[in-house]
């Protein structure tokens, strides 16, 4: 076959292109890294960020630095990563609030999840746990959901904020189970709705599970059903909500690691591979599971997929339950 001479320049343009992607590929990382994260040190997102950075910067024999960046459920650090370069150099761990809930909310943020971002993998997830009062008859989910219906006034659940992922994952319950018994009470954190729950101020609450834990664990909550596909290695005697009668219900907090829109393919495969060794060994799995994080390390297409539907999730649960923050 005889190339024209356009056709000739424009294939030794796309070589070059390619060879130049190689290289840099191979030759990253040249300077540290910096892993952004969009909440004050000390909470969960910052932790699973340290254990990413500790892990990465091992795989790569590299400095990983956290940057926190707090305020807006995260938004904020994630609107800073979308305007950066695809270099490499800046990474984003993301989570559900920054990236699938705040989104579909409102009010309109400077980023789109899907657009502005390369996914390299789901680091790993929290479940919720459906914690009830011990003084309240219902042992189960159908029985909460009968007793709800039943009640001569709703049954308050509390939440730690309009829009929070404890008040998506409750719509979510009640557009599932068609409860009509349920009464929002909106707090300004989780510590509060733990203390009213405590003293039977409220009826439900869907906390994160390492929250509520060490109350189930003591007998001063009830779990009636986690949120997640499968039970949760922290607490393998709670039913998932599927496994009680809620068939498709799923809502998790989870943790992941993005890189800025346009990134390098041979870039992006070199940091997943390097996660997924780092975060894969036992050690590392198990710092995970001790603070109630399932690990997950799933490819970037897998990464992408379940982004977006969870992103099709909430945004369907607050259509139906009219929700906006704008």
């Amino acid at each position: 076959m005889i190339l024209s001479i356009q056709a000739a320049r424009r294939l030794l343009a796309a070589c070059l292109l390619c060879a130049a992607a190689a290289s840099g590929a191979a030759d990253y990382p040249a300077r540290p890294i910096r892993l952004m994260v969009g909440f004050p040190p000390g909470g969960g997102a910052d932790f699973v960020a340290r254990q990413v950075a500790q892990n990465l910067a091992q795989a790569l024999d590299a400095s990983v630095v956290v940057d926190n960046k707090p305020g807006a459920n995260g938004t904020l650090a994630a609107a800073d990563v979308a305007r950066l370069p695809a270099d490499g150099y800046t990474l984003l761990l993301g989570v559900s609030a920054s990236q699938s809930i705040s989104p579909v909310l409102g009010p309109k943020l400077p980023y789109d999840p899907l657009r502005d971002f390369t996914p390299i993998t789901q680091v790993g997830y929290t479940p919720l746990v459906l914690v009830v009062n011990p003084r309240m008859p219902a042992r189960t989910v159908g029985e909460f959901v009968r007793y709800a219906n039943s009640a001569s006034e709703p049954l308050t659940y509390g939440s730690a904020g309009t829009g929070n992922i404890t008040h998506m994952a409750a719509e979510l319950f009640v557009q599932s189970t068609g409860t009509t018994g349920l009464r929002h009470i909106p707090y300004k954190g989780s510590n509060q709705v733990i203390t009213d729950l405590l003293g039977g101020h409220i009826a439900a609450y869907f906390d994160t599970l390492p929250s509520s834990l060490p109350f189930i664990q003591s007998g001063q909550l009830r779990a009636l059903g986690v949120s997640s596909d499968a039970r949760s290695a922290a607490a393998p005697d709670i039913p998932t909500m599927r496994e009680a009668g809620v068939p498709g219900y799923h809502a998790t907090t989870w943790f992941g690691v993005f890189a800025p829109a346009g990134l390098n393919p041979a870039l992006a495969h070199r940091l997943y591979q390097a996660i997924h060794d780092g975060m894969g060994t036992p050690a590392a799995r198990q710092a995970l599971t001790v603070r109630g994080v399932e690990p997950v390390l799933d490819t970037p297409a897998s990464f992408r997929a379940e982004l977006e539907a969870d992103i099709a999730r909430w945004r369907e649960v607050t259509r139906r339950a009219k929700l906006s923050l704008d």
